[in-house]
């Protein structure tokens, strides 16, 4: 199948792209910032802005693509603090250019991204997809709009756009910083972990090649739910002092400190089931595999 990746070559997209290749897919890099062809003919590189419509339908149209993985975004909400004007216009205004170029091309099945961020706080209670969210930042507001676009543009317009809502996700090449990253860093420079707040801190990790695989299945997927078209997207439920255990006895002589409470926002525990129903999920690695796999991923990218 032809597809085409927006925003291909940051943190979730490098891994759909190689795993897309990998399964003989024709993968078409729709990107802003120039460079040379690939060397392999499956792997298209196509220049263009997200917010250019006719630009998206003239690749669409050349490549004859079937599906999008649409990944391009601000995708910190940290920065959405400093500049929300800016992230409503990539993440939801760059969407919806998106949505109507493949609408108009005929590319029925999208595949969004939203974050854990669109639940905003929870107080503990658990996720389900019914749950009511309750974004505290501009970026977790435009992943809630952008599952609403999504579902949306199927009830009008016949598309199939599925987004994924992910959780906290870890492992691999990460710029965007976390709790998992910031400890397991700690952990290999030597360095005492500690959190003022975090003993009572819940997380919803996603390791990356989970990402990757429920992104695979979404594409092909026969049997999913327009109506509702969004799916949870976490490896496991676990809380930060689990996290840390793990990540102790991968390197030992890891200390952390964790005072009572939390530092950001709580989730109960995710509901995965229509996740493994309709896209065929099933966690790669457990959380304790997945956090050593990224300690030893960390330990090469520090020379450690």
């Amino acid at each position: 199948m032809n597809i085409m990746i927006t925003g291909s070559r940051g943190y979730i997209g490098r891994s759909m792209t190689t795993r897309l290749l990998e399964e003989g897919h024709t993968v078409v890099d729709y990107n802003r910032s120039l460079r040379t062809p690939y060397d392999d003919p499956k792997h298209i590189y196509a220049y263009g802005d997200l917010h250019d419509v006719p630009r998206m339908m003239d690749v669409m149209k050349e490549n004859e693509i079937k599906a999008v993985v649409h990944i391009a975004a601000q995708s910190s909400p940290w920065v959405s603090r400093i500049v929300p004007y800016q992230t409503m216009d990539t993440n939801l205004m760059g969407t919806t250019a998106l949505l109507e170029a493949a609408r108009l091309t005929g590319a029925k099945r999208v595949i969004l991204y939203s974050s854990e961020c669109a639940y905003g706080e929870q107080n503990y209670r658990p996720c389900t997809l019914k749950t009511a969210c309750f974004p505290r930042t501009v970026y977790g507001v435009t992943k809630a709009a952008t599952e609403m676009l999504g579902r949306a543009y199927n009830i009008n317009y016949g598309m199939e756009c599925l987004t994924i809502r992910c959780g906290m996700v870890y492992g691999g090449t990460q710029i965007t910083p976390n709790c998992l990253k910031d400890a397991v860093t700690c952990a290999l420079k030597g360095e005492k972990y500690i959190e003022e707040h975090g003993a009572d801190q819940p997380l919803n990790p996603v390791y990356i090649d989970d990402i990757a695989d429920m992104s695979y299945n979404a594409i092909f997927a026969e049997e999913i739910d327009l109506e509702m078209a969004v799916y949870n997207g976490i490896s496991q439920n676990c809380t930060l002092p689990e996290a840390c255990a793990l990540i102790k006895e991968a390197v030992p002589e890891f200390e952390y400190e964790l005072g009572p409470g939390n530092f950001m926002e709580t989730h109960g525990k995710w509901d995965m089931d229509a996740t493994y129903r309709d896209l065929g999920f099933k966690p790669r690695y457990s959380l304790k595999e997945g956090l050593a796999r990224y300690v030893e991923y960390m330990r090469r990218e520090l020379n450690l």
